[in-house]
């Protein structure tokens, strides 16, 4: 039996079909958006700021994600590396007061130094004066007359401590030779040593100040005697005066190139203090004596008067 379709009755245009959706939703159905529920604490954009912008409490991360991947090697360098070592700290209290006179504050990796002072200041000086039964330490490449002389002087001292009465002999050129740490004069004294030990005492000395003061040092030494003036020299005494161009005098004596005395003491009064020299006038010392050890100790007295009646002027 075939059953016919009945043709749907018109619904009017007024009235809604209760059972038949809509065309526009059979053919394409409208999809449902569902809202995305606020999350906490993201900052909910505003159109209109106010004039006066409320602070927020919510951190805001000003730094952009380009500047967080550019900089990330210095942000992870700031992180504690777990596997440093970290010293403990110190229980007792470390005072840096360098006027502080209390050896408790200093830690012993501070206080440990293998380099003294004194060991320091005596490589830095020409040479060294090592005491009595020792010899002089000549550090220096070059020697001033003067510093030359009092080495010597130290060295002549040691000998005659040391029961070496010849001091013009090999044994003695031979520790002469070893009180010098210089490598330039080391090696000058490998390079000349047995013809240094074949020359007379003359030559042996002048050889040794022409290495050691310097080639010219004769023409050195005169000027230093004849151009001496007594204000130049320590508190301008006659006797400081005297007993320096005596040492001068005396290297060139060890030479054979002495000045005579009657040279020496002409050079002596010509090099007196303007004042002293009319206070001797004034004591009626006769200055162009030629007992010239006489002259010189007469000299030296007078001059410990000459000091004491001008302190009590001043």
């Amino acid at each position: 039996m075939t059953r016919s379709r009945r043709k749907p009755e018109s619904v009017p245009a007024n009235q809604s079909d209760p059972v038949s959706p809509p065309v526009s939703q059979a053919t394409e159905p409208e999809p449902q958006v569902t809202e995305p529920e606020p999350q906490q604490n993201s900052p909910v954009p505003q159109q209109n700021l106010p004039a006066s912008p409320v602070a927020s409490t919510t951190p805001v991360n000003s730094v952009s994600p380009q500047h967080l991947r550019a900089y990330r090697h210095l942000l992870q360098s700031k992180k504690s590396n777990p596997r440093a070592y970290t010293p403990p700290p110190s229980k007792e209290p470390v005072d840096l007061d360098p006027l502080s006179d209390s050896d408790s504050s200093c830690s012993s990796s501070l206080c440990s130094s293998p380099v003294t002072m004194s060991s320091s200041s005596k490589s830095n000086e020409a040479w060294t004066n090592n005491g009595p039964g020792k010899a002089p330490t000549v550090n220096s490449r070059f020697l001033k007359p003067q510093e030359y002389g009092h080495m010597k002087a130290s060295f002549i001292r040691y000998l005659r401590k040391a029961k070496i009465s010849n001091v013009t002999d090999d044994a003695a050129r031979d520790q002469f030779m070893s009180c010098f740490q210089h490598e330039q004069t080391m090696n000058f004294f490998v390079a000349t040593h047995d013809d240094l030990l074949k020359l007379s005492s003359f030559e042996f000395e002048k050889s040794m100040l022409d290495h050691l003061v310097g080639l010219d040092w004769l023409k050195t030494i005169h000027a230093l005697i004849l151009n001496a003036h007594q204000d130049s020299f320590e508190n301008g005494t006659f006797n400081v005066m005297y007993e320096t161009l005596i040492s001068y005098n005396a290297l060139l004596k060890s030479v054979g190139s002495e000045i005579n005395n009657a040279l020496f003491q002409s050079t002596l009064r010509a090099a007196l203090n303007r004042d002293f020299e009319h206070f001797l006038e004034s004591e009626g010392v006769d200055l162009t004596t030629s007992d010239f050890p006489a002259w010189v100790s007469l000299l030296k007295e007078k001059d410990v008067h000459f000091r004491r009646s001008r302190e009590e002027t001043f």
